[in-house]
């Protein structure tokens, strides 16, 4: 008799609203589970136990969810590649950015493809590069001390380019089954990149 009353006060108790936190929860489990081009506002409402119009007054379409996806994506990308860099002569910042760029991507093999625009999913591609210039300049604030005094802000630029090139480049043919990981020789190719930029002190 207790079970069915509670039951019945159950079904009668108003469902809380999902909100932004809940319904980016939702896609994100969806996309690293089953790829993202399988979130749609839809699904996600479907996972969610509501229907659509719901989940339209957080997103505008699917190409709004996504992006809010990569840009937090973004942020826990530069929290991991900056949180308590060490400096000493055995573990310089640069080569331990160099690491924790791969290990980030190997536990979030679908947040980085996403990010970066891998998929081919609709995503503000001006909105990630945005979010993206806070990450760009914590690498190139660690590379600046490597160049001449005289280098410009242009020079610094053009070697954190090449530098997050690289390591794309790589993580992309190792999740293409291109290349095998080699973290090894991933920071080697790096420290050599950065070795062959005009410098007057260079400390690897």
């Amino acid at each position: 008799m207790e079970t069915a009353k509670k039951t019945r006060m159950r079904r009668g108790r108003k469902r809380p609203v999902a909100g932004r936190v809940q319904i980016l929860a939702a896609a994100r489990t969806i996309g690293v589970r089953k790829g993202w081009t399988a979130v749609t506002i839809r699904s996600v409402a479907h996972d969610l136990g509501y229907t659509s119009p719901l989940l339209y007054e957080h997103f505008r379409d699917k190409e709004d969810l996504l992006t809010q996806i990569a840009v937090d994506a973004i942020a826990l990308f530069e929290k991991s590649l900056t949180k308590k860099l060490p400096d000493n002569a055995n573990d310089t910042p640069l080569q331990t950015m160099v690491r924790r760029y791969w290990t980030f991507m190997l536990r979030h093999k679908q947040l980085y493809r996403l990010a970066n625009a891998m998929d081919g999913v609709p995503i503000d591609k001006k909105a990630i590069d945005w979010s993206a210039q806070s990450l760009c300049k914590a690498m190139g604030d660690r590379v600046r001390p490597l160049l001449e005094e005289n280098a410009t802000e242009a020079d610094v630029k053009t070697l954190v380019d090449e530098l997050w090139a690289l390591l794309h480049g790589m993580a992309a043919l190792y999740m293409d089954r291109s290349a095998p990981f080699n973290l090894t020789k991933v920071t080697a190719a790096a420290m050599k990149l950065i070795s062959g930029a005009p410098r007057s002190r260079l400390v690897l």
